[in-house]
């Protein structure tokens, strides 16, 4: 069920493979540092005055040096609160990362490196970006694992255009490397400061101000194996002017990472060799909830999928109905699964493959995992695995990427001019293009092309492309016992159609004008305007041409259809006697390679998509404090009001064929949405109790709330927080809060017109499921369907349906909880540790129930008098699902809890020879990740903690040296928790249920992992760095077959050992 907010895509099912059971020194400066990392708890937003970092020296004090911490205090902006606070520390908990510390790695991605933090989940990186048309190459951070849509991200604190039309968002690819500063990360709601989807928290990109000089940078990379390139320059030129009252600095960067190929990766993928994979080997009928100790599924090297094949599959006839019926047919596979006298039959025939040379071939696996025991003697025999090892079948990843191409351009330009210190204008301009390239499995058919506009015509057996000897071997096994009017099935894998690539151009332009200035002592006030736009070209390559926009058959439909003419010519059928389609080009499918280039040409086509997406952002902000005339024992109050108007517009469209349902794709009908737009208020107010008392050297609360008003069905909603911080020394500080956040339903949830999907349904009314529910027997016959119901269709092919949006949604509402301490000693200078409690309920969250659900909920309730019922489609006659069978979309029902501390240790240390060392180590302790997704049952938990891509424990661990000499050393360590396999409740008791399947798998979990990478540096003159490094220096391997891809198994590094070097040189 989609809860995670992961942009929305459309696609025809794939036959996917059985899963497993289910850094360089600081701007302009060359000072020969080693890089640095953050204290904890000290995190800044862009200085409000003019804090010069120039081309000779660039000592940011939030780079936590010791031997800089020694100046007053700075006023900055925390990320999290707007109002301007005398010190870096914050009331919220906040990680801070410096760009030093992201770019000191071989990724030149910033995305992929931010994912490797604790606090951030995988779920949309490079390596699994292109699970969803149209998102290749996209990088979307997901805090705390509750969704992409639930993290705002922000640029020097303003909202940043989307990369996704309809979603709200941030493709973390348009980030300057060179321009960066830090990022901060903020843990808890915080909508009340920021507005809408900050329920996990923000992350917050801050650009480096004042830059002055010239630097040229250059990195190249490659895998061990010789593959995966990347490569990256820039050129940022800076200069202060008018006595250092104003500044511009641009920057351009080029960056490009090559594709990873599966063929590049045998070992992961099995392209060529055959999967390594758990795969079911045993079943028993009627076993027992608590298992019989023998696991069901065990793992295997070359698995192959046995129903289909790249060169066309067949599959004997073979339906018996006794046992000793096996014996006598052999074309039947000799199989343990036979049914018993009396009962229906089952099909478990050989499969025969065409070979290249038009020839049908046994495949003759040396395991089939039909033969096992499942459902023994039952009425309906239910089918085992289909997968084999060894055979004729496809492993369905002879094509296909690991990892997209990315190609990133981008021009940043940033310039502010104090005229005066009441009036300093400043101007954010980017232009970013983005190429992403990826290949996909190729199109395929099972029987029959299915589109939205019919099945295609399955082959004839008189069909002049398939020989002698192979009609022969059909008619052996049951096919085409009469060809003059016999028609057959394959099952194939187009591999010689071509992939299905996508070709991916995205241009984001942004401008943020504003001004900004001080007065009446230390009141502040910005006004700025910030306008995005996105635009997006998308070309998706070897789509079968199935249909013309009329819904006539056309392309592949009439290709297949070859006959002799009256000169003996092999022709399309519509062209027998009259040439009606001059372009038709009959296609031979029999065979790997057969078919020729010029009927590729014919049945292969192309489609297109467009898209836009805008954001015009006005905010004006004013804060200050009562100094002058009211103070408490603690100090003057602090206050922060502002107001923010808000437009967001979108639009896709992809080609009228395409839109039509005439390819391979689904049907994809135009978005077009109408705008949304937002006008909000909010203030914010920190009052100092009391300080520089005994046990109360600080004791300060603060608060904020904004109200937000709405064009769409959310109208108005409020957000809020408090907190408190409480240091009862000056080494020791303390801090909680409270914070009501929303998320409010994006052009996507409210309006994404309903659009074609395909899946396998079980029919909760057939007679072999009717008994699995307490309800369902009495409601399904209350539905008009009789008692003994087989539906047929939905048992052997996929079942189309739709999917689209719910203009009633309303906000999602999160309420967070954080608790923490900050120890920073002074007997140990440089020395500081944080540990940080969380815990985020989200309610009134929007998810998108899956067709099954929608029927099991219909006759699973106690009447079929419930919503349910109503999106379902059935034939009135026959009682099977006609399309659309469901209509489904996004409701506000399901829940998320998620629950942990954070710790993060920070160690700066300058010796007296003129040495560094810089040590960092965060750690990620979760209790509770938590989806309560059911309709019927509200309180029904489905655990995600400890299940693939959310492990209970993760860390990272950084320690960097460097001599006066300017040469350095970096030692990174990443480290991944143990994470089940299978779902977590199949071997588990959880919420007082027992394990669901206790002997699923002969392990539990996938291994605890770590990485490990190493960089050295040299700098020369203080004005020019080279620097060399490996990451995954041990050649650390997904584990048991994971290739890394998955929104899951992202967290496994799949390219292997990665070596790197580069140079940034100062002028």
């Amino acid at each position: 069920m989609a809860v995670a907010g992961a942009p929305a895509a459309f696609a025809q099912g794939n036959p996917a493979p059985n899963p497993s059971p289910t850094v360089p020194p600081n701007s302009g400066s060359a000072t020969g540092q080693a890089s640095q990392v953050n204290q904890p708890g000290q995190a800044s937003d862009t200085p409000t005055t003019a804090d010069s970092q120039t081309g000779s020296e660039n000592k940011a004090n939030n780079n936590g040096n010791p031997a800089d911490n020694t100046g007053p205090s700075q006023t900055i902006i925390v990320t999290g609160s707007r109002i301007a606070r005398p010190t870096l520390e914050s009331p919220v908990p906040v990680t801070t990362v410096t760009a030093d510390d992201l770019l000191a790695r071989g990724n030149i991605n910033v995305g992929d490196a931010l994912n490797e933090l604790p606090a951030l989940r995988g779920t949309f990186s490079q390596a699994n970006s292109t699970r969803f048309i149209g998102t290749s190459g996209l990088n979307i951070l997901d805090l705390r694992g509750l969704g992409t849509s639930r993290t705002l991200v922000l640029v020097n604190g303003r909202r940043h255009v989307t990369a996704s039309p309809g979603d709200y968002l941030v493709d973390v690819n348009t980030i300057p490397d060179e321009l960066l500063e830090r990022v901060d990360l903020v843990t808890g709601g915080s909508s009340a400061v920021y507005g809408s989807d900050a329920i996990a928290g923000v992350v917050n990109f801050v650009l480096k101000r004042n830059f002055d000089g010239l630097k040229i940078a250059g990195q190249g990379g490659i895998s061990a194996r010789g593959d995966r390139g990347s490569y990256f320059g820039s050129v940022t030129w800076g200069h202060n002017f008018a006595d250092g009252r104003g500044n511009i600095a641009i920057a351009a960067e080029y960056s490009r990472v090559e594709a990873l190929w599966n063929v590049d990766r045998d070992y992961l993928t099995g392209a060529f060799s055959g999967r390594n994979q758990f795969n079911l080997a045993e079943a028993t009928q009627n076993e027992p909830t608590a298992g019989n100790g023998v696991p069901d599924n065990l793992f295997f090297n070359g698995v192959r999928n046995g129903t289909i094949a790249n060169g066309g599959l067949v599959t004997a006839v073979c339906t018996v109905t006794d046992p000793t019926q096996l014996a006598n047919l052999a074309r039947c596979r000799a199989s343990s699964r036979a049914p018993g006298p009396g009962t229906n039959g089952i099909s478990i025939g050989q499969r025969y493959v065409f070979m290249p040379d038009g020839t049908l071939v046994l495949s003759n696996p040396s395991l089939d995992f039909r033969d096992i025991t499942t459902n023994f003697g039952a009425l309906n025999p239910s089918s085992g695995s289909s997968n084999t090892v060894g055979g004729l079948g496809s492993t369905l990843l002879d094509t296909g990427q690991l990892d997209p191409m990315l190609e990133r351009m981008s021009v940043n330009l940033l310039a502010h001019y104090d005229i005066s210190d009441a009036f300093r204008p400043f101007i954010e301009g980017k232009f970013v293009r983005i190429r992403a390239n990826q290949e996909g499995q190729p199109s395929f058919w099972q029987g029959s092309i299915v589109s939205s506009l019919g099945a295609s015509s399955d082959l004839r057996c008189n069909n002049p492309f398939l020989g002698a000897a192979a009609l022969a071997t059909l008619q052996s096994i049951g096919r085409c016992l009469n060809p003059a009017t016999n028609t057959f099935t394959i099952s194939r894998f187009n591999v010689d159609f071509g992939g299905r690539g996508e070709l991916h151009k995205r241009d984001t332009f942004r401008i943020v004008g504003g001004v900004e200035g001080n007065f009446h002592n230390d009141w502040h006030y910005e006004v700025a305007v910030n306008y995005g736009q996105l635009d997006t070209h998308l070309t998706s390559l070897n789509n079968l041409y199935l249909f013309d926009i009329n819904g006539n058959p056309a392309g592949f439909n009439l290709a297949i259809d070859a006959v002799r003419n009256s000169a003996g010519q092999i022709v399309c059928r519509i062209n027998q006697v009259t040439v009606v389609d001059p372009r038709c080009v009959p296609l031979n499918p029999f065979g790997q390679g057969a078919p020729s280039a010029a009927a590729l040409a014919y049945v292969n086509t192309t489609a297109t998509r467009t898209e836009r997406a805008t954001e015009f952002d006005v905010t004006a902000n004013l804060t200050g404090n009562t100094a002058g005339f009211f103070e408490l024992p603690g100090g003057p109050i602090r206050w922060a009001v502002g107001t923010e108007y808000r437009r967001e517009t979108a639009r896709s469209v992809f080609d009228p064929l395409t839109a039509s349902g005439g390819t391979f794709l689904n049907a994809i009908q135009p978005f077009l949405p109408p705008a949304q737009t937002v006008k909000e208020a909010y203030g914010e107010m920190e009052i100092p109790i009391v300080k520089d008392v005994p046990f109360f050297n600080e004791l300060t609360l603060s608060g904020a709330a904004r109200y937000s008003d709405y064009n769409t069905s959310t109208g108005g909603v409020w957000s809020y927080n408090g907190n408190v911080y409480w240091a009862p020394i000056h080494d020791l500080r303390f801090r909680g809060g409270y914070s009501r956040a929303v998320r409010a339903p994006t052009q996507s949830d409210l309006y994404s017109p309903f659009s074609q999907n395909f899946a396998f349904i079980a029919d909760p009314c057939d007679v072999a499921n009717v008994n699995n529910g307490t309800n369902r027997a009495a409601n399904c016959l209350a539905a008009g369907i009789p008692a003994g119901f087989v539906n047929n269709p939905a048992r052997t092919q996929s079942t189309g349906y739709q999917s689209g949006g719910n203009p009633t949604l309303q906000a999602e509402k999160s309420d967070g909880i954080t608790l923490g301490a900050v120890f920073e000693p002074r007997a140990v200078p440089g020395l500081s540790f944080t540990v940080d409690y969380y815990r985020i309920h989200v309610k009134q969250l929007i998810a998108t129930l899956s067709a099954q659900t929608i029927i099991n909920s219909c006759y699973d309730l106690p009447s079929i008098n419930n919503p349910f019922c109503p999106l379902i489609n059935r034939n009135p006659t026959t009682h099977e699902f006609v399309y659309p069978a469901v209509k489904s979309g996004p409701v506000n029902f399901a829940r998320q809890e998620t629950e942990g501390v954070d710790f993060d240790l920070a160690y700066n240390h300058k010796f007296d020879g003129g040495s560094r060392l810089s040590v960092r180590s965060i750690v990620s302790l979760v209790f509770q990740r938590t989806n309560f997704i059911s309709p019927t049952d509200p309180n029904f938990a489905d655990r995600q903690l400890s299940e693939l891509g959310d492990p209970r424990w993760r860390g990272q661990f950084v320690i960097s040296y460097e001599l006066p000499s300017g040469i350095n050393f970096r030692y990174q360590l990443r480290y991944i928790g143990k994470q089940t396999i299978s779902t977590y409740e199949a071997q588990h008791s959880f919420q007082g249920r027992p394990p669901t399947n206790p002997d699923v798998l002969p392990v539990v979990y996938y291994p605890e992992v770590t990485y490990h990478n190493f960089r050295i540096g040299v700098n020369v003159a203080k004005k020019f760095e080279w620097y060399i490094g490996v990451d995954n220096a041990f050649d650390q391997k997904p584990p048991y077959g994971s290739t890394g891809t998955g929104a899951g198994s992202s967290i496994f590094e799949n390219v292997g050992r990665y070596f790197y070097s580069g140079f940034r040189a100062n002028f």
